[in-house]
């Protein structure tokens, strides 16, 4: 059973990209005791709930929120304006990653490419997974997850300094 729950407006950043978030509820940020990670589910009024597993935003300029993009807002039933439904709790696993099959399978058949991805942090590792994982064609994870392979091995990842 989920620790905390709670119902929120699902608002939108101001400029740059235009996140999607739910603000968390100052009480229930502080029942949080600091962690990072949270699971639980997102619901529209009339939806189930789709599971998730997120990183807290903006506790450094004093608003806590989770961000979501558009698909998920969709499958739990929320557009901009409406009102969102959670139930979260801290992560388990905080330093888990779960990654997308296509990049595990690229990584899998490239042993020098996944000896350095395990040198990174699981927060690079995340962000990496999510960059295959947005993808909607599978044939476009593939490739991406091919790419991202051959630009590890080769120290041509954006952000590489050695």
């Amino acid at each position: 059973m989920p620790e905390h729950v709670f119902a929120g407006p699902v608002l939108r950043t101001d400029g740059g990209l235009g996140m999607h978030y739910v603000p968390i509820p100052t009480e229930v940020d502080g029942a949080l005791d600091g962690a990072r990670i949270v699971t639980g589910t997102l619901a529209g009024s009339e939806s189930d709930g789709v599971p998730f597993r997120r990183a807290v935003h903006g506790r450094g300029d004093g608003a806590p929120k989770l961000l979501f993009g558009k698909k998920v807002l969709a499958e739990a039933g929320l557009a901009f304006g409406a009102t969102a439904f959670v139930e979260l709790e801290p992560a388990a696993d905080p330093d888990a990653v779960h990654l997308p099959a296509e990049l595990e399978e690229a990584l899998r058949q490239d042993d020098a490419a996944r000896e350095r991805f395990e040198t990174f942090t699981p927060g690079r590792q995340r962000s990496l997974g999510v960059y295959i994982d947005q993808a909607k064609r599978p044939a476009t994870r593939v490739r991406r997850a091919l790419d991202l392979c051959e630009k590890i091995r080769t120290r041509t990842l954006y952000g590489d300094r050695d």
